[in-house]
């Protein structure tokens, strides 16, 4: 098993997400670990970078679906590049600069998830009038600066961002339909760890029966995570 380069972060990702997710980080070596062969054909001609990422994001893939007992499936993109997880697994792949997540569950009582990870940089300011409602804008100027329940306080724009792209990852695999950033509001829990995910344009579909999901979010000195999921359609 590969050692995690950042183990403060298990007990964190193991509270995103409910029980039934399995969750698998990427250690130093899982950058350039091996890939099947189909994989490898996959990035043939790739940048560095490119191949980095997806050969953390497949190494760690791999082995969360050994712990469901699936062994060497080749976790080939899609048309719209999205992991083409096992027809009986829904799953998630997030990495930034140096971190790599990999979550995958069983498909039945999880329908959906989606996971994410940022560095815990502050949000670029010329990006959070394109990311944040108005709604959002003014909600959060008015949080005072106290710390989250790890004792940490993530940037709270960098938190939006995050929750939005893991929401993203949870909805488009099952509506087949994309989402700008203001189509979705995040409402935050900061004592509770947790936010509300709603969507707030009514020409988009539903998720399964579900206009809005709750998830939950972490931080760490270096990254900020969120998770989400949803369950059968009611």
């Amino acid at each position: 098993m590969a050692k995690d380069a950042y183990p403060d972060t298990k007990v964190l990702l193991a509270r995103l997400l409910p029980d039934g997710v399995v969750t698998e980080t990427a250690g130093p070596e899982d950058w350039t670990g091996e890939l099947l062969g189909e994989e490898r054909a996959c990035i043939a001609g790739a940048s560095e970078k490119r191949r980095r990422e997806f050969t953390a994001g497949r190494v760690c893939a791999r082995r969360a679906l050994e712990r469901l007992g699936i062994r060497d499936y080749p976790l080939l993109p899609r048309a719209d590049r999205a992991p083409d997880w096992p027809a009986d697994v829904v799953g998630g792949i997030s990495h930034c600069r140096d971190f790599c997540v990999a979550a995958v569950a069983r498909a039945g009582a999880i329908a959906g998830l989606g996971i994410d990870v940022e560095r815990a940089e502050p949000l670029d300011v010329a990006l959070t009038s394109i990311v944040c409602t108005q709604t959002e804008l003014a909600r959060q100027r008015q949080f005072p600066a106290r710390a989250a329940p790890d004792r940490r306080q993530p940037d709270l724009w960098k938190l939006i961002f995050s929750a939005k792209e893991a929401f993203f990852k949870c909805y488009y695999p099952l509506t087949q339909t994309w989402l700008d950033f203001k189509d979705v509001e995040i409402e935050f829990d900061l004592d509770a760890g947790t936010f509300v995910a709603r969507i707030d344009r009514s020409s988009k579909p539903a998720l399964l029966g579900r206009r809005e999901l709750r998830g939950r979010f972490a931080a760490t000195d270096r990254f900020v995570f969120t998770g989400i999921c949803v369950g059968p359609a009611r």
